[in-house]
Order: C-alpha cells, then structure tokens, then sequence
C-alpha cells in the first residue's frame, strides 16, 4: 500500500502546470532636468552674479544654487515665495517648464486563434 500512494503522490507532482513566468520589467521612465533658454539664463546670471545654477526641481519648485554652495528652493505656487524669489532674483525665469509627453501605450497582446 505504502508503494501506490508514493507512485499516487509523484504522478501528481508530475502533473501539477509549470509556474507562470516572471511579469516584464516596468518601463523605464527618462527624468531630466528643465533648462530655461540660454537667453533668458544669460540675463538671469548678468543680474544675478553669486548665483552659479538654477534648475526646476519639479513643476512648482526652483532651486537657486549660489557660487558659495548654498541652495535655495522656491515654491512658484506659493504666494510669497515666488514673491521672495521676484524680490530677490527678478522675474525674467517665471516661464515654467512644459508637461512631459505622455508614455506611450504598452501594445495590446495579440489574441491566438486556435485552428
């Protein structure tokens, strides 16, 4: 009796399906830094001659990078401190950076007809 019920328990391991494979990797997303046009920069650092960077940390925030290697971050949708950041530095970098392009669609799996 012992024998069929070992040969019973490996036939079912043996029919039980494989596991489904691993899900694909999330796509990768590219994040970049928005530079404002050399035109309006060249006036910003002329204005402003201790600044040594500015970039847009995110849709709303602007961080002003000093020569010294002091930051400061500044929420262009809070009231005073984009009127800090205008007392400041002036005005001439208000234009924001465009939205990013939406991610394309991942294609949809083919369906497989059976025949």
């Amino acid at each position: 009796m012992l024998v069929c019920l070992s040969g019973f328990i490996i036939s079912k391991a043996q029919d039980e399906p494989p596991p489904p494979p691993p899900p694909p990797p999330p796509p990768k997303v590219v994040m970049s830094k928005y530079v404002p046009p050399a035109k309006e920069l060249k006036e910003f650092y002329k204005k402003n001659p201790d600044v040594a960077s500015l970039y847009f940390k995110s849709e709303k925030d602007v961080v002003v990078v000093h020569k010294d290697k002091t930051q400061f971050t500044y929420n262009m949708k809070n009231k005073e401190e984009k009127d800090a950041f205008e007392e400041k530095y002036g005005n001439e970098i208000m234009s924001m950076p465009p939205p990013p392009p939406p991610l394309p669609k991942p294609p949809k799996p083919k369906k497989v007809s059976a025949q």
